[in-house]
């Protein structure tokens, strides 16, 4: 299993509500953009997510994330978790 595998079964394996504000980043919206995908919707049809939870998504309005969701949208946007998810040190 290679290192990228083992660091997105970690991520997805514990709540990040508590970290996600002071070192991780969720990009979704950033890489749907680079994909062409300028809108919720877009990100709906492309993912087959309710409406509701594909606005969550593009405006990067997370709490925790699964190995579900980051599969779904890794393969609609064909990218890595890694291109999702950013980790920066916290500066405190």
């Amino acid at each position: 299993m290679s290192s990228m595998v083992l660091l997105f079964l970690t991520f997805s394996a514990i709540d990040i509500k508590c970290i996600l504000m002071n070192v991780i980043t969720v990009k979704i919206k950033e890489v749907a953009q680079s994909k062409g995908i300028t809108t919720a919707y877009q990100l709906q049809k492309i993912t087959g997510a309710q409406p509701s939870l594909a606005a969550k998504w593009y405006r990067n309005d997370l709490k925790s994330i699964g190995i579900h969701t980051l599969n779904t949208l890794c393969s609609a946007l064909k990218c890595l978790p890694s291109d999702l998810l950013e980790y920066r040190q916290d500066k405190t």
